[in-house]
């Protein structure tokens, strides 16, 4: 079932328009019935709304009134299936009835019948060209399914036929996430011509700038978005004004945002990562492990900490837990050839001979054009006294184009 990005309004009885031919074959006794249920209807008897109803259907099997507004009735009693069914019975009355085809759209895309919600909408459109509702609804389902370009197209449309701050900041979104960072920006520009006030709309604005390398006008949103009431303890625009200081090398400064972030909301592991960048961006690789271990904690499946924390660890010499984080790393994706050649090196460090030469080995396996990574195992092959295998590596990598491998040939192995 689709959900609503606006409060649906209450459904109201229509009066729909219809043909004076129509209308002069209704007969006294159906049209009593019709407005006794109307009445019954105003005054929430539904049940009885329906009775009147379906007993002037059956005096004017024609009644398109009749059947419009015994859809709305068994809508409130929660019979959709039966509502689709007089919607559908208005439209084959009334194929220009735009309300019918609108009122059976909603109630498709509320049952989870997004297709036919669709194809409800774009009758409508067909119809009626500069029908805003029918846009944006068929624009909410398209961006429900991911088809973001169609949801676009819906919603850049209604904001052509009705601008305002709503649809031009839910356009701006889409635009960002297909990558038109720049329109979207125009989008949420135009937006906070309506609504000065709004902190979200500064804070995608300064988010698209920030994709496109606009740091400073970044900044500059994120800074106004912070004198606003509203955004004084939100920590996404705190983090946000940390990521641009970062982008902009103002360390320090980027960390007294995550910092601020992180006092408002402690548990994002994407705070203590970015925060962690910047630590490391000083070289204070101690704190940066220490958020790292944060994140770690936070989300362990995540990966990618597990390697900064052990590039960390490897820079201030604590090669045990850079040993241990890289191979936790490798039990999630042991076909990261680049990882192994990480963990070699840490084991050569901590003098495990074996342990970087069967990781040598790994990586050969799955990069066999690797040249650097048979002159670095005949490294450790002939400081294990493996004279010949050593020099077969030397040999391949120097026909993989190794530089300055003869020398160590003509040293070895001549």
């Amino acid at each position: 079932m689709k959900n609503r990005l606006l409060a649906i309004l209450p459904l109201f009885i229509l009066v729909i328009s219809f043909s004076v031919e129509a209308k002069n074959k209704i007969n006294a006794a159906a049209k009593a019935k019709y407005d006794a249920g109307i009445e019954n209807y105003s005054s929430a008897k539904y049940a009885d709304a329906l009775k009147n109803l379906t007993e002037a259907i059956a005096l004017f099997p024609s009644y398109e009134q009749a059947y419009f507004n015994r859809a709305k009735t068994h809508e409130k009693l929660g019979n959709s299936f039966q509502a689709v069914e007089d919607y559908t019975k208005v439209a084959s009355i009334n194929s220009k009835n735009k309300e019918a085809l609108l009122a059976r759209g909603n109630l498709n895309s509320r049952i989870g019948l997004d297709d036919d919600a669709i194809r409800d909408y774009t009758l409508v459109i067909t119809i009626d060209s500069k029908n805003y509702k029918a846009y944006y609804e068929r624009g909410l389902i398209y961006s429900i399914m991911g088809l973001y370009p169609e949801t676009l197209a819906d919603f850049e449309r209604c904001s052509k036929l009705k601008p305002g701050a709503e649809i031009d900041y839910i356009t701006g979104i889409i635009e960002s996430k297909l990558g038109n960072d720049d329109k979207a920006i125009r989008f949420f520009t135009a937006a906070l011509k309506y609504e000065k006030h709004n902190k979200n709309l500064y804070f995608h604005r300064a988010d698209s700038k920030i994709k496109l390398g606009k740091y400073a006008e970044a900044l500059e949103d994120l800074t106004t978005s912070l004198s606003l009431d509203s955004a004084k303890n939100d920590p996404y625009i705190y983090h946000r004004l940390g990521l641009t200081n970062h982008y902009l090398r103002n360390y320090t400064e980027a960390i007294k945002n995550f910092d601020k972030a992180i006092a408002i909301n402690s548990i994002v592991n994407d705070f203590y990562y970015n925060r962690a960048n910047s630590y490391a961006s000083m070289e204070n690789y101690e704190k940066a492990a220490s958020d790292f271990s944060m994140v770690i904690e936070l989300d362990p499946q995540g990966l990618d900490p597990y390697i900064k924390r052990a590039q960390a660890y490897t820079v201030i010499g604590n090669y045990t837990d850079a040993e241990k984080d890289y191979t936790t790393y490798i039990d999630y994706n042991p076909y990261n050839f680049y990882i192994y050649q990480k963990r070699a090196d840490v084991r050569l460090s901590l003098r495990n001979m074996e342990g970087a030469l069967s990781d040598l080995n790994m990586l050969i396996e799955l990069k066999p054009e690797n040249a650097s990574a048979y002159f670095n195992r005949g490294v450790i092959e002939s400081k294990l006294n493996k004279k010949d295998d050593a020099c077969k590596d030397f040999k391949k990598s120097s026909e993989l184009g190794y530089a300055d491998v003869a020398e160590v040939i003509k040293k070895n192995c001549e």
